[in-house]
């Protein structure tokens, strides 16, 4: 019985002492205890890790003048791109002109140059949008004054100038009128904010052939200042979801929060007669004939979740129905 004991005891010892040598896991296997996953090779040496480590920004030396807001790293492709106002752009009169687009490699190496025309006037600068870069469609964009470029990164391509559309004309109170202010890419569109003119929306599916988005409404608030419009954007199968774009002039804060939490089988289609009003009624088709009401005060740009009661009366009950909100 004794030496049973000692036995026991030994078998003990030695499960304790290997337990020591590394770490269990939660299947009962022992892995290594400096915590790499790395298997040892055919000479008992453990493997260097094969995971590279992630790109860093090149500080590359650029000839030229580059503001803070124009000089952007895509990690995902390990370029560094950069809008420039360097010699060959300086104007006589008016000094520097920030319109050189160059793209340069890990390497700092020069893979791409573009002078882009004077929009405007010669010192009024190119930027880089403000949402920069899109992960999924890999596209830069690009703003002068009433001009817009897209850049694809990986094709190393410039897209031809583009001009904001709006549904209804436009007209110039003055010289800043039609400014572009904002741009920001979301997904496969760019919706962007032009001063006077109102929001506008580009379908980047082909980035290099970007097209116009009209709203599906637009409300008028103050001709030749502020206009409230209405986008619906394709999402995936038959759904859309809906976004009314703001911009605040005081504080810069441009807002493109979407209406619906989730994109829906919305009717598309308003009634031409509507697309000027404060009200909207919306609808969710949810099958057969079947739908549910949205209601939408452009004027306030809010959505309105219409109560079983009300969501079966006509467009114009839900509409008085939200006028007493």
């Amino acid at each position: 019985m004794l030496k049973l004991s000692k036995l026991l005891f030994l078998f003990l010892l030695v499960s304790f002492l290997s337990c020591e040598d590394g770490t269990t896991n939660q299947n009962g296997s022992t892995s290594n205890p400096t915590g790499t996953d790395n298997p040892p090779n055919d000479s008992g040496e453990t493997n260097p890790t094969d995971v590279a480590s992630p790109p860093t920004k090149p500080d590359c030396q650029i000839a030229g003048s580059v503001l803070e807001e124009n000089l952007f790293w895509a990690k995902n492709e390990n370029l560094l791109v950069a809008i420039v106002a360097g010699e060959e752009t300086a104007d006589p009169e008016l000094g520097e002109s920030h319109r050189i687009l160059e793209v340069y490699d890990e390497n700092c190496d020069q893979i791409f140059k573009n002078v882009l025309p004077v929009n405007f006037s010669p010192d009024f600068p190119y930027y880089l949008s403000d949402i920069t870069y899109n992960n999924v469609s890999q596209v830069l964009a690009i703003r002068g004054f009433d001009k817009i470029y897209i850049f694809d990164l990986v094709k190393k391509q410039l897209s031809k100038p583009m001009e904001p559309s709006f549904l209804n004309e436009r007209f110039a109170e003055d010289a800043q009128s039609g400014m572009i202010q904002r741009i920001e890419i979301w997904e496969d569109y760019m919706v962007g904010y032009a001063l006077g003119e109102g929001a506008f929306v580009f379908d980047l599916s082909n980035p290099m052939d970007a097209k116009p988005v009209l709203p599906t409404a637009e409300l008028t608030i103050e001709v030749g200042s502020d206009y409230h419009s209405l986008f619906f954007l394709k999402s995936k199968g038959d759904t859309h979801q809906a976004i009314l774009p703001s911009y605040d002039q005081n504080t810069g804060n441009f807002k493109v929060d979407p209406l619906f939490e989730k994109p829906l089988n919305i009717e598309t289609n308003l009634n031409r007669s509507f697309r000027n009003n404060q009200y909207l009624v919306l609808k969710e088709l949810l099958g057969g004939n079947e739908s549910r009401p949205i209601g939408v005060d452009m004027k306030a740009m809010k959505k309105y979740e219409i109560p079983a009661d009300v969501a079966n009366k006509k467009d114009t009950e839900i509409i008085a129905w939200m006028k007493k909100q």
